[in-house]
């Protein structure tokens, strides 16, 4: 057992906030590193990508451990660009608490507000640190108050930022902070510890608060309950404030108190090695994990042996026998392991809402047509390392095709095609992935039963259900005509049937009944049933038509009051449902919604008419009704089950196929 407490801290921020910098200067002071790595000079430690050095920016989360006190904090360094947003749900299953890292300079952005909702949503503990505050123009008591108000949260300074003198910005301590109780930043912090501590309270309204020590142990008491947010500044750059961060890493984000007897494991991130293979990075819930270990997924519900076990250590993966409850730690199984597993029998689920949702498709082509086969087997690699790229061979059409976050994505995946694979691929424009809806109730009737031996006879009814119900199905058949083990293969294959619907489209938004059918004591088998199920439910589709949805943003908008004219405009064009203005000081607040496909390259003629100083938040907010145009429409590929004669071959050939598998 490890005679250390073992915490897991994620660093988190907007893009360009100085997370890694800020990681880069915790390994230094803690001793872990004798040279301070540098974003700038490409000799960042988590930085480890040859496309994080060039661009100067995270793209795969990574993990590194240092020592502070009596503690080992394994920290996780996070993308900050939208793009790689995947990358932090990832992160955030596996987190104790976290640092927030906001710019000085630029205050609360778009993605920081994406961020913020997520911790809210898992109420895991966080340290607010506001950084660069060595930068020309920051208004440190701006970027404080701004914060609380957006954000909605009541925080607490633990220490305060004397920028008098920008040329040498120094740092308080909150004891040391008489002369300052006048600032808004103290004011704020001490009217929020009144709001929460009724003892503290009646002292503020007596206005005993001299005695700071007092004050500052008041603070740190709520801080720890979760009525308040610890907040401390700094800057990266000059060393400022990092000792501070590393002490209330320890005192206020707590040991995690699930213990599991058995050995339980999460696995956040799978990467291929050029050596090794494929490594799957997981955490320990309970017990050892020991190499050689079988351990049961729950995906897969059978046990995996583990074959070798590594820990990472400033970048390098040095093997090692076993990991311990709490640690984090790069194991290697020759069995399918990926992203999202449970390893043993506890329950690690993790059912909170994702920052990162994909509605672009992009088609990649190799360049080479002579390396098409060599690019589909790259993309199952990129697949398993990231599943949100949902990626699709349709080996009929000799086509790719990939879900994708935003373009700085596609930018990546392309120089790690040629980096990793020396593959040149085209990325086409990306599409908006639409969904279709039944237009209006119609039934579909199926007969499979020949050529013998085989047998499914059913009639299903679609119905239109409320937009964002999702799915449902129910048999109304009895029994006696159709046994629940076939009953059961509908079900299943109910899903894939709605794959590709009549405009190529996922279908959704609708109910189905199985409301007759029959089966044969001879002839039927659960595999007709599967089959058949696609064949009905398309045919019912077809006779009511599909209506198609196409996905939404919210939007929120942040910027200066002379601007409310240009971007208004730009919304009134993108035909956005705009609500009426809120004003604060200088700048205007717009909330609304606008259509992905209207909205999708708007950032960059945003931020050039804010000149950068703008905000701009966009977040997918379900889907409405849209008109239908030959531009829109998808062919559907592989193999229609409104082609029945071809389908059935298709089927039968991949039972068979199946078979030979499984023997």
């Amino acid at each position: 057992m490890l005679d250390k407490t073992v915490l897991t801290i994620g660093i988190l921020a907007h893009v360009d906030a100085g997370k890694t910098s800020i990681t880069e200067c915790l390994l230094h002071h803690s001793g872990t590193t004798k040279s301070l790595g540098s974003v700038d000079k490409g000799s960042a430690i988590t930085d480890g990508l040859t496309m994080e050095k060039s661009r100067g920016i995270s793209i795969k989360a990574s993990s590194v451990n240092f020592s502070w006190e009596d503690s080992l904090v394994q920290l996780v360094d996070t993308p900050g660009h939208i793009d790689f947003s995947a990358e932090v749900d990832r992160s955030l299953s596996i987190l104790d608490g976290v640092i927030l890292v906001v710019s000085a300079k630029e205050g609360v952005q778009a993605h920081t507000l994406n961020l913020w909702e997520s911790l809210i949503e898992r109420k895991l503990p966080v340290i607010i640190f506001f950084n660069k505050i060595d930068r020309a123009g920051v208004d440190v008591e701006h970027v404080f108050l701004d914060f609380q108000k957006d954000l909605g949260a009541k925080l607490f300074a633990l220490n305060y930022p004397d920028v008098s003198n920008i040329d040498n910005p120094k740092l308080l301590s909150f004891t040391n902070c008489s002369n300052h109780t006048d600032s808004k930043i103290l004011e704020k912090s001490l009217e929020n510890l009144a709001e929460c501590d009724e003892t503290f309270l009646a002292q503020y309204l007596e206005g005993e608060t001299s005695d700071l020590g007092q004050v500052l142990k008041k603070g740190k008491q709520n801080i720890k309950t979760g009525g308040l947010y610890g907040a401390l500044f700094g800057s990266a750059k000059l060393g400022l404030g990092i000792e501070e961060l590393l002490n209330s890493i320890l005192t206020f984000i707590p040991q995690p108190k699930s213990d599991y007897s058995t050995a339980a494991a999460k696995v956040f991130k799978v990467t291929f090695h050029e050596k090794k293979g494929k490594l799957a990075y997981l955490k320990v819930y309970g017990g050892t994990l020991k190499s050689k270990d079988v351990i049961r997924s729950q995906r897969l519900d059978k046990g995996i042996k583990i074959n070798q076990i590594f820990k990472t250590i400033l970048g390098d993966l040095v093997q090692c026998s076993e990991l311990h409850h709490g640690e984090i730690g790069v194991v290697t199984t020759s069995d399918s392991i990926l992203s999202g597993d449970i390893l043993g029998s506890e329950n690690l689920n993790d059912h909170y809402s994702k920052i990162s949702k994909a509605v672009l498709g992009v088609q990649v082509i190799a360049k080479d047509v002579k390396k098409y086969q060599k690019l589909g087997e790259a993309l199952e690699i990129l697949n398993i390392e990231d599943p949100i790229l949902d990626f699709k061979w349709f080996k009929e059409e000799k086509e790719f095709h990939l879900k994708i976050l935003g373009p700085i994505q596609t930018e990546v995946l392309k120089e790690n095609l040629i980096q990793r694979w020396a593959i040149e691929a085209e990325f086409q424009k990306p599409k908006v992935i639409y969904k279709e809806t039944p237009s209006k109730s119609a039934e579909g009737y199926v007969r499979y039963w020949m050529p013998k031996p085989c047998w499914a006879i059913m009639t299903f009814l679609i119905e239109p259900a409320p937009l964002g119900s999702g799915i449902s199905f129910t048999s109304n058949v009895r029994t006696s005509d159709i046994s629940n083990k076939y009953i059961n293969e509908v079900k299943r294959a109910i899903p894939w049937s709605l794959r590709q619907g009549i405009l190529g489209y996922e279908v959704t938004d609708l109910s189905i009944t199985l409301i007759a059918g029959t089966e044969h004591t001879v002839h039927s088998n659960p595999g007709d049933f599967l089959l058949a199920t696609p064949m009905g439910v398309l045919k019912a589709l077809e006779n009511a038509g599909t209506d198609l949805l196409e996905p939404m943003y919210a939007f929120e908008i942040k910027a200066s009051q002379d601007l409310l004219g240009p971007i208004s405009s730009d919304l009134n064009q993108m035909n956005a449902q705009i609500d009426a203005p809120v004003f604060d000081n200088d700048f205007f607040i717009l909330r609304g919604r606008v259509s992905v496909a209207a909205a999708m390259s708007y950032s960059i003629k945003f931020n050039a008419t804010t000149s950068g100083k703008g905000r701009l938040k966009l977040v997918l907010d379900g889907y409405k009704k849209t008109s239908i145009t030959e531009d829109k429409i998808r062919s559907y590929k592989g193999v229609s089950p409104l082609d029945e004669s071809q389908w059935i071959l298709h089927m039968r050939g991949a039972f068979k196929a199946d078979d030979r598998k499984s023997k």
